[in-house]
């Protein structure tokens, strides 16, 4: 490793030939490439890039969602998929090497702060053609839980491996109507909701309110 000076038109970073520049500590530096090894991943190694693999690739269908829920605590530090994706990491992938699955009672869509989590969510169907979601109002509820906090649903087919997301509601509505395509017919579906304050920067829990079959 060792450092340069950059010239007439700043420093640069990546690779050139043999060597990747960069910075380090404030300076510019470059260092050799790492040798490539031919030396096979362990089981352990292999199991951990599955995991991040499954994650990844799950997560990333929400990553609309989970930008929204978990903005207020990643702050100007941390990215809101980092944060989720190591929470999931801990608490939420299952299984063994190399079917892993996903704990859908600890999925979180937000990072709880400020504002009160929905109340008594039920689900119910309508006429074969969508999900409806009812709520009530909290009976004693934080300062900072109002009753325009928006609503943000996310309604997902494992068989199908398609989601449907819902948002607008207040929570004043009570009550939200989410459409589903006709070929989730039959199938078995997961649903959960979380609540934001109107001008984004509080977010609720994420509450799993359980499944419904859809027909």
């Amino acid at each position: 490793m060792g450092s340069y000076n950059p010239g007439a038109f700043g420093s640069f970073r990546g690779r050139v030939g043999h060597v990747v520049a960069t910075k380090w500590k404030g300076k510019d530096i470059v260092k050799n490439l790492p040798a490539k090894t031919t030396k096979k991943a362990s089981i352990a190694q292999l199991a951990q890039r599955k995991r991040f693999e499954f994650l990844n690739r799950f997560m990333g269908q929400f990553s609309d969602l989970i930008h929204i829920g978990y903005r207020t605590a990643a702050g100007n530090r941390f990215i809101p998929m980092n944060l989720a994706c190591a929470y999931h990491l801990k608490h939420a992938v299952i299984g063994d090497y190399p079917d892993y699955q996903m704990d859908y009672s600890k999925l979180k869509l937000s990072f709880h702060k400020g504002i009160d989590p929905v109340v008594k969510p039920e689900l119910a169907l309508l006429n074969g053609e969508a999900v409806i979601l009812n709520w009530q109002m909290p009976e004693f509820r934080s300062i900072t839980t109002r009753a325009d906090d928006l609503a943000y649903i996310l309604v997902y087919n494992r068989e199908k491996d398609h989601s449907v997301k819902h948002e607008g509601p207040r929570r004043s509505d009570l009550r939200a109507e989410i459409s589903m395509p006709e070929s989730f017919i039959g199938d078995t579906l997961h649903c959960w909701i979380f609540f934001v304050s109107l001008d984004g920067k509080l977010a609720a829990e994420t509450q799993y309110v359980g499944t419904l079959n859809f027909s």
